[in-house]
């Protein structure tokens, strides 16, 4: 009874280890089904209405490979190239696709191209890359630049090609469509700051101090010659009157004495 029931367990987390890996590998591919109430278009193929398997190829180097595939899984009908599309829309719950819509013409057919696909939840596409003959065609005929090639070469370098067939840039650096022009500036470098004349405020963030540049100081002022002096007629006095009253009081005792012995 207990080994039953051991192997009833196993079972049942083997169950359950499959269905999460099953879970895990339909999140990764972006297992989608869709069905069209007319045909569709697609690079090098036409779609007639019907229900549709789309699926990532498995690629760790490029996750933007679509297969289509018959509803049942058994026949790829097709393997599309393309490139992520960011969408500033809110992800939608199912999955979706966009078209490269053909005006309404009467007495005649649509067949609209598709342009995009998302998965659910996610808001990052992916954005066809058709031939560039059927692109010119479909730019002509909807009005709408389409994401194509500048030669019939698969590996040429992607451009978008308007109703004119004149090309246009097809923003690969930044990976998203002229639509999301917003999403494109914002991963554009600043531009670099001018540089301010001297003395001059720079710095525009309020919360910051403005940095003044302080000037050269100004030359010093040139010092005026020292006037020069008038030249003296006369010597200077160098003596005081001291020493002329002494010699008149020595010639005095001098005198005095002398006249004391004369009277001797």
């Amino acid at each position: 009874m207990k080994s039953i029931r051991t192997v009833a367990l196993a079972c049942m987390a083997a169950a359950m280890l499959a269905t999460s890996v099953n879970a895990g590998a339909q999140t990764r591919n972006q297992d989608t089904f869709f069905t069209f109430s007319q045909a569709v278009e697609l690079p090098n193929k036409t779609l007639p209405a019907g229900k549709y398997f789309f699926q990532l190829m498995d690629s760790d180097s490029n996750r933007h490979i679509v297969k289509v595939m018959s509803e049942d899984r058994k026949d790829l009908l097709t393997t599309v190239m393309a490139i992520p599309y960011y969408s500033n829309d809110r992800p939608s719950d199912e999955p979706q696709v966009r078209f490269l819509e053909t005006p309404a013409q009467a007495g005649a057919a649509q067949t609209n191209a598709i342009k995009i696909w998302f998965y659910p939840g996610t808001s990052t596409g992916h954005e066809f890359i058709y031939p560039r003959s059927q692109a010119l065609k479909i730019a002509a005929r909807t009005g709408e630049s389409v994401l194509t090639t500048k030669t019939e070469e698969e590996s040429s370098e992607l451009t978008r090609v308007d109703r004119n067939g004149v090309d246009t840039e097809a923003n690969i650096t930044a990976q998203a469509s002229p639509e999301n022009a917003q999403a494109t500036t914002e991963q554009q470098p600043a531009p670099e700051p001018t540089r301010e004349p001297v003395g001059a405020i720079t710095g525009t963030n309020p919360e910051t101090p403005a940095r003044v540049e302080e000037p050269a100081p100004a030359p010093a002022p040139e010092t005026a010659p020292a006037p020069k002096r008038a030249e003296r007629k006369d010597l200077p006095r160098t003596a005081g009157e001291l020493p002329l009253l002494a010699l008149i009081g020595m010639g005095s005792l001098a005198g005095s004495r002398m006249l004391r012995r004369v009277r001797r």
